[in-house]
């Protein structure tokens, strides 16, 4: 894993929920305050390598289960721009 990649697997394994909502105001992605806290505590307790595809659909099954299938595809778009 290089240093890019380290860095945003560092931040989303350390991200807030007050980030989270910043970021999903940002890209126009619909996310509740009590969303943000499970998807927070979701990224904290699960070391996810969002680079790896089955782990980034793993962990967007989990996220789904929290926001809806809707809400997860744009994450999960979201990501896949981060990690090209």
């Amino acid at each position: 894993m290089n240093i890019y990649q380290q860095i945003v697997n560092k931040k989303l394994h350390n991200i807030s929920p007050e980030e989270l909502m910043n970021y999903s105001a940002q890209y126009n992605i619909s996310l509740t305050t009590d969303q943000a806290k499970k998807i927070s505590a979701l990224l904290q307790s699960k070391k996810v390598n969002v680079f790896n595809t089955s782990e980034r659909i793993q962990l967007m099954k989990e996220v789904a289960k929290i926001t809806g299938h809707e809400t997860a595809k744009k994450v999960n778009q979201l990501f896949m721009e981060f990690t090209k």
